[in-house]
C-alpha cells in the first residue's frame, strides 16, 4: 500500500512539476532567461521528487506533493517578478495628470449629455386610457462614449491622463447605456384626456410632463451609485491605471452625485400619444377611453431636461 501510495504521489508530483515547466516555458518570452531557467530546475528536480517518495512511503508521497507544490509557487513568484534582468521604470499618474483629467472630463460629460438629449425619445408605448405603458427598451439614444473622447480638453491630453480620461468615458457610457436599456414607463398617466374622449381616434397629444426618475430602470443603479461606476471604469482601464484606487473612487462619486440630480431634475415632454377609441358609438356612446394607442417615436422628449453636471471635487 505505501508503494502504490507512493507511485500516485510521484506521478502527482511528475504531472505538477512538468505542468510548472510548461507554464514557466511559456511565460520566458515575456519574462526572459530567468523563467526558462526556472523551467529547467523543476524539470531537474522531478526526479528527486519522485525518488524521495519510493524511500519513505506515505510520509514520501506527502513532502513529495508538498514540495512539488512548492516548487510550483517558487516557479510562479520567480516567473511572474523577474524579467531576466533590471525593468524599466513606469511612468506615474501625477497630480497634475488627475487635475487635467478632472477638468477635461467634467466639460466632456456634459457636452455629452447634451447632444444625447437631442436625439433620445420614447418609442414602442402602449397607452390604454391615461396611461402610458413602455418596457425596457422604450428609451433610445446614441451611445456617448465617442461624444466624450472626441471633445477637444480630452484631446488635447497625453499619455497616462489620456488613458485615464478614456477609460473614465468607456465605463461611464456603458453604465448610462445600461440605465437607459432598463428604463420604462410604469403606467403613468400621462394622458387625461385619453380617459373619456369624444370620437372614434384621438389623435396626437403631448403627456403631461413628469419627472425622468418617474420612468423606473432596473440598472438605476449603475448610475447613480459610485462604487459600481468605479467598478466599470476600473474594468476599462489599461494594468498602469487601473490600480489608482483613490482618483477611480473620486471620479466615480463625481458623476454619480451628477446623475442622481439629473435624474430627478429632468423632465419627460412631448411624448406624443395618440389610438383609437372602440367603444365610440355615437349617440348612445359619445365619448370613450382610448385603447391600444402608441407615440410618436420623435427626437425632443429630453430636450427639456437640464445638463449633467459631474460634482467632481
Amino acid at each position: 500500500m505505501a508503494t502504490e501510495t507512493a507511485g500516485k504521489a510521484s506521478g502527482a508530483a511528475q504531472k505538477t512539476a512538468q505542468h510548472a515547466a510548461g507554464l514557466a516555458a511559456k511565460t520566458a518570452g515575456k519574462a526572459g532567461q530567468g523563467a526558462a531557467n526556472t523551467a529547467k530546475f523543476v524539470e531537474s528536480n522531478v526526479s528527486k521528487v519522485a525518488g524521495n517518495v519510493a524511500k519513505v512511503g506515505n510520509a514520501g508521497a506527502n513532502a513529495a506533493q508538498a514540495q512539488a507544490v512548492m516548487m510550483v509557487e517558487q516557479m510562479s513568484s520567480i516567473t511572474s517578478g523577474s524579467s531576466g534582468g533590471s525593468s524599466a521604470p513606469t511612468a506615474s499618474f501625477t497630480t497634475a495628470d488627475q487635475a487635467a483629467v478632472i477638468d477635461a472630463i467634467k466639460p466632456a460629460v456634459k457636452q455629452a449629455v447634451d447632444m444625447w438629449k437631442l436625439s433620445a425619445h420614447f418609442s414602442d408605448l402602449n397607452v390604454m386610457a391615461v396611461s402610458a405603458i413602455g418596457t425596457p427598451g422604450c428609451l433610445d439614444g446614441p451611445e456617448l462614449e465617442s461624444q466624450i473622447r472626441i471633445h477637444p480638453k480630452i484631446q488635447s491630453l497625453s499619455g497616462l491622463a489620456r488613458d485615464m480620461a478614456n477609460g473614465i468615458a468607456e465605463g461611464f457610457s456603458d453604465n448610462f447605456f445600461l440605465w437607459q436599456n432598463g428604463v420604462t414607463v410604469p403606467g403613468l398617466p400621462w394622458y387625461p384626456a385619453f380617459a373619456a374622449f369624444p370620437g372614434p381616434s384621438a389623435p396626437p397629444m403631448p403627456n403631461v410632463p413628469s419627472p425622468l426618475i418617474g420612468c423606473v430602470s432596473n440598472r438605476v443603479s449603475k448610475l447613480i451609485l459610485a462604487t459600481e461606476l468605479a467598478d466599470t471604469i476600473t474594468q476599462a482601464l489599461p494594468a498602469p491605471l487601473s490600480s489608482e484606487t483613490a482618483f477611480i473612487n473620486r471620479v466615480a462619486s463625481g458623476l454619480a452625485i451628477g446623475a442622481s440630480t439629473w435624474l430627478a431634475a429632468a423632465q419627460v415632454m412631448n411624448v406624443l400619444g395618440y389610438g383609437p377609441v372602440p367603444s365610440f358609438a355615437p349617440p348612445y356612446v359619445p365619448v370613450g377611453p382610448v385603447v391600444g394607442g402608441t407615440n410618436i417615436p420623435a427626437p425632443g422628449h429630453l430636450m427639456a431636461a437640464p445638463s449633467l453636471n459631474p460634482i467632481i471635487v
